[in-house]
């Protein structure tokens, strides 16, 4: 692209120049660009020693899977994808070029490894009870100390383990996200890998309105009440079977691609001759 000529902007009626505004940019948000860059010239080099050429209907995919990708999960979808696209876009702040260039990189690294994903029946049948089967709904309290955790277990068993006084207690000594919820979290399957085994553990053992032990998580020790057990939602492993197929294709690739993009990003020799942008690459990397 050739050096932009003009002011980029005026400020009351007075231009402002690039010379006065590159720098800052280059502050604000260069090591994301030297890495997206970096990344753009050694996919595009690996493709092209392996023969690969990216067509229009490459792109075309890769922006109707980054729109399934945001709405995977839901048991209704129905959101037109050029929302979902455009949400995508505004949340991670992608123009016009890198959005662009974000589709090349991910329809390169697809048909790189394309062929070397394999689903199993078992991995589809897993997926399919997921999102169809039986689902639980849960309250939790998490908290940094088992004793803070097992004092406030007991002030709920004490009340009768009722889900308001659980509620309040979530929402005052919680330290979860779903804190200001009362510990509310979305319905889950207990065979979903993306929750904690031990939460989906204890969540499966517990009938509604009962009390489970305190458990170890990541982010602490938990607290869990069962509000209810929501009932599979009739959709069949046939009718799903497909659709579940390529939702799992999908993921696994996108592992694969996540591993291939950072192997090519290693090779890469980078060196930041600019001070703004060797500024913004220090920082980004601590220093």
């Amino acid at each position: 692209m050739a050096p932009r000529a003009g002011a980029p902007l005026s400020i009351d009626g007075q231009p402002v120049e690039w010379a006065d505004v590159s720098d800052r940019l280059a502050e604000a948000a260069g090591a994301v660009v030297v890495e997206e860059v970096a990344l753009d010239r050694v996919i595009q080099r690996e493709a092209a020693a392996r023969g690969i050429q990216i067509t229009q209907d490459d792109l075309d995919r890769e922006r109707q899977w980054l729109a399934r990708a945001v709405d995977q999960g839901s048991r209704t979808s129905g959101t037109d994808p050029a929302i979902l696209v455009r949400e995508i876009r505004q949340r991670r702040g992608l123009g016009p070029e890198r959005f662009a260039a974000l589709l090349r990189r991910n329809a390169a690294l697809r048909a790189m490894v394309r062929g070397t994903v394999e689903v199993s029946a078992e991995q589809v049948e897993r997926a399919w009870r997921t999102q169809h089967g039986e689902r639980v709904r849960v309250r939790i309290i998490i908290s940094p100390s088992m004793t803070d955790a097992q004092n406030l277990r007991s002030q709920a068993l004490a009340a009768g383990s009722n889900e308001y006084t659980f509620a309040k207690l979530a929402e005052t000594y919680s330290t979860d996200n779903s804190a200001p919820l009362g510990g509310l979290i979305e319905p889950f399957s207990t065979e979903d890998p993306a929750y904690e085994e031990t939460v989906r553990r204890v969540a499966a053992s517990l009938q509604p309105g009962e009390i489970g032990p305190v458990v170890a998580t990541r982010n602490g020790h938990a607290v869990i009440l069962l509000t209810d057990r929501i009932p599979p939602d009739g959709v069949t492993l046939e009718q799903a079977r497909e659709r579940l197929r390529e939702q799992i294709t999908l993921r696994q690739e996108r592992i694969s691609m996540d591993q291939l993009a950072n192997q090519l990003l290693s090779t890469a020799h980078v060196r930041v001759l600019d001070p703004a942008l060797s500024w913004s690459v220090e920082a980004g990397r601590g220093k």
